[in-house]
């Protein structure tokens, strides 16, 4: 089944899709530890907090939020299936 997705979402998605094709040649976040994931992710958060305050580049940041937290669950779904 699929769904239509909404304009922001398939904007921000397509925005995901590319920073993560930017960093193809790192390794997979499948080998990382959900604990330095998470790490990454609340660096990420302080990163969007300071954007927001510096009338930064807020949207990279929320990108980079949204992929850390996707690879955690990723990561976290591929545990429960072990």
């Amino acid at each position: 089944m699929s769904i239509l997705l909404r304009r922001e979402v398939r904007l921000f998605a397509d925005e995901m899709e590319r920073v993560l094709r930017l960093n193809d040649q790192k390794e997979h976040w499948s080998y990382l530890p959900i604990e330095d994931l998470l790490d990454r992710l609340e660096e990420e958060v302080e990163e969007l907090r300071e954007a927001l305050e510096s009338d930064g580049e807020v949207e990279i940041e929320a990108v980079d939020i949204a992929n850390f937290a996707m690879m955690i669950a990723d990561n976290f779904g591929r545990i429960k299936e072990d």
